[in-house]
């Protein structure tokens, strides 16, 4: 399998403390995301909340919520394991697996910034 390299660059809009922006992009269907780096604008509050979706058919799905962080950092995802009766398999995880072709990254809670947050993602397809 190959690596891709995605970025997702989230401008915000509103008031200071509840500005809010929306971004994405197309990645191949089947894509596992290995990691991430999240790369706040300088003056991003610390209430800032982001959440990591994979949008599509047949449900978009939540991969991550960050919630009253504004730090930058590097982050490695998965997706909870269930059992064959679907109860959670405690500390059992897979890789998220982009089910619908789009990568989306939604801020809430922030101030009105230019590239709020850069989004740097490393999948592999």
């Amino acid at each position: 399998m190959a690596a891709q390299k995605v970025e997702i660059m989230v401008t915000t809009t509103g008031s200071s403390g509840s500005a809010s922006g929306s971004s994405g992009a197309a990645v191949p269907v089947g894509a596992i995301v290995r990691k991430y780096y999240l790369d706040f604008h300088a003056s991003a509050p610390g209430t800032t909340d982001t959440t990591i979706k994979a949008l599509g058919s047949p449900a978009d799905e939540t991969l991550v919520t960050h919630t009253n962080s504004a730090t930058d950092g590097w982050f490695h995802p998965g997706a909870q394991v269930d059992d064959e009766s679907a109860a959670a398999v405690t500390g059992a995880y897979a890789p998220h697996v982009l089910h619908g072709g789009i990568l989306s990254v939604d801020i809430a809670q922030c101030d009105a910034l230019t590239d709020a947050v850069v989004a740097t993602f490393y999948l592999e397809v």
